[in-house]
Parts: structure tokens; C-alpha cells; sequence
């Protein structure tokens, strides 16, 4: 008899097998210039748990740096509601093998922002599988498996902060995403009212995934925000995470931990999209306190 996670594969590999609409491997890329709530968007997008109090498209959004499109979608991290996500199918199933990138312009918002000292939650985007991940990533145990995940916690608390904090679960390991995750960290204040482009780059033969944060510089250019450059190992995950979704996620905490209204313009796989272009000879040197991995629900979630 297959095992559970056999099965899910088994399902995954035949609704991608018999999906015209959306070739395998295909690039993902959304610009936000239409609603994806209600399916104007260029990708059909699926929404799980709270989204009317979380996710709202602004259609009369100005452009925010050049090359960008009038039009945003704004997501409210605040940790007193219900937690909630949409996300996109990518056309493929991606696992520790693949070589992959993916990623997302965001602007976080000063208006209304508070980040308790006493609390500690993230804004989040990534990679998820649409029958195992799970919401209650804050929880321990959580039921967050196969998920890959931009993490920032603005929280500046007694052991530090804020961390840009890059995280994956692997596949279930006794029915608690912390027993097969790993994460890495870099103290650093991300900056407000500024679009920053956050780009991964997974690379199978070391089993290492790379985040690094840019911000505008000239034109369509991107700059390297100092010091935001993560590198996650990945030789501890197994099994192995499946993720065949994109998307967006928000959390909960169920008391006021993080309060931020932040706006997507980009969320892509594959390579940059054009026209936006990063140029890496560009970034002040800056020392970076780097936080060495670890599985604590504590420590990072």
C-alpha cells in the first residue's frame, strides 16, 4: 500500500501531467496591475483561511519605482486576526533536486507599522504545497510542512532583532514542521516606505538556498540593501520539501505581535523578470550579526 506522502505525490504528478494551461517549470509572474481576488489577475490565485481582512487590491495604487504598473495588492500582517494566504500554482513540483529561483517586490508601509518588543512574528512570502502545508505555522506543534519562506521579524526583542530570517520545512517528521526545518538569520533593519525586491536562488548540488534584499538605485536597477544577504543550509532537511505553490501568507498570533500593511507589486519564479535588473557591484559594506541555525519555536518560526 502507498504511503500518505506517496499518494500526495501520485496526485500532484497527475493534475500537473494533465494541466495544458500551465507547461512544467513554467516561469510565474505577476505584476498585481489586476485583482487576483477575483480572478483578473494574470494568474488564477486560490485563497485559504482570512483573506477579506487581509488582502486588498488597490486598483488606483500609483506606480512605486520605475517600471512598475498602477495597481497594487495590499497584505495586512497583523497578528490579532486569523491567519490567511492565496497563492498561485508554479506548473511543477519542486523538491531539494531542483535548481530554483523565485521572489517578490514588497513595500513595507511606516503608516500604522508596530512591531511589539513583546512578540515576535513575520512578514512572509514563498513556496508551499497546496495539500500539506498548512496555516498554523506559528504553532508548536505546526502543521507548516513543505514550505519555503521569506521571513522577516521586525520585532526588536531582548535576544535581538529585527532578522531577516529565510526558513524551509522539509516533508512531515512526527506531525511537527520544527523536527525537519532550518533557517539562518541576519540582524537587520529592513527600510520602510521603500520597494524592495527579494530575490531566492536555490542550488541543488550544495543543498543551499541564497536570499538577498535589494532596493531601488537607478531606473530599473536594484541595488543590494546592506547587509541583507542570507545563505540557508540545507543538508539537514529530510525528507525532502514538495512545493508546487506561490504565494502569500499571514500569520497569527492571536495578540497584537506585528501590525504592517505592506504592498506586493511583484511575485515571480525563475529568473528576475524584465525589466527590472539588480546590480551587484553596488552595496555599502555593513557588518552583519549573523544568527547561527536552529529548530526552536523560540528562536524562529
Amino acid at each position: 500500500m502507498p504511503t500518505a506522502r506517496q499518494t500526495v505525490i501520485l496526485a500532484l504528478s497527475l493534475i500537473l501531467a494533465g494541466s495544458l494551461a500551465v507547461p512544467a517549470r513554467a516561469a510565474v509572474v505577476e505584476r498585481f496591475a489586476a485583482d487576483p481576488l477575483t480572478g483578473g489577475a494574470l494568474n488564477p490565485f486560490f485563497s485559504e483561511g482570512e483573506v477579506a481582512g487581509r488582502f486588498a487590491f488597490l486598483a488606483d495604487a500609483p506606480s512605486h519605482f520605475p517600471g512598475d504598473r498602477e495597481g497594487t495588492l495590499r497584505v495586512l500582517y497583523d497578528t490579532t486576526l486569523p491567519a490567511g494566504r492565496i497563492g498561485t500554482p508554479i506548473g511543477a513540483v519542486l523538491s531539494l533536486d531542483d535548481n530554483f529561483s523565485f521572489g517578490a517586490i514588497l513595500t513595507i508601509r511606516s503608516q500604522g507599522f508596530d512591531a511589539s518588543p513583546d512578540g515576535f512574528d513575520q512578514i512572509s512570502f514563498g513556496l508551499w504545497n497546496s495539500h500539506t502545508t498548512g496555516l498554523n505555522r506559528t504553532g508548536f506543534p505546526s502543521d507548516s510542512f513543505d514550505l519555503v519562506e521569506f521571513d522577516y521579524f521586525a520585532n526588536v526583542t531582548p535576544f535581538g532583532g529585527p532578522f531577516l530570517s529565510p526558513s524551509v520545512a522539509g516533508g512531515n517528521v512526527g506531525d511537527n514542521a520544527f523536527f525537519n526545518f532550518a533557517f539562518q538569520s541576519a540582524e537587520l533593519s529592513l527600510p520602510l516606505d521603500t520597494p524592495l525586491l527579494c530575490h531566492f536562488q536555490y542550488t541543488a548540488a550544495n543543498r543551499s538556498l541564497g536570499l538577498t534584499v535589494y532596493r531601488p538605485s537607478q531606473g530599473i536597477f536594484f541595488q543590494r540593501v546592506a547587509g541583507a544577504s542570507v545563505t540557508v543550509p540545507l543538508g539537514t532537511i529530510q525528507p525532502t520539501f514538495l512545493v508546487d505553490t506561490l504565494g502569500i501568507a499571514a500569520y497569527t498570533e492571536g495578540f497584537p505581535s506585528l501590525h504592517a500593511a505592506v504592498d506586493f507589486d511583484l511575485l515571480y519564479t525563475g529568473a528576475i523578470p524584465a525589466p527590472f535588473r539588480v546590480d551587484a557591484r553596488r552595496a555599502a559594506p555593513r557588518q552583519t550579526r549573523l544568527v547561527a541555525p536552529g529548530r526552536a519555536k523560540g528562536v524562529s518560526r
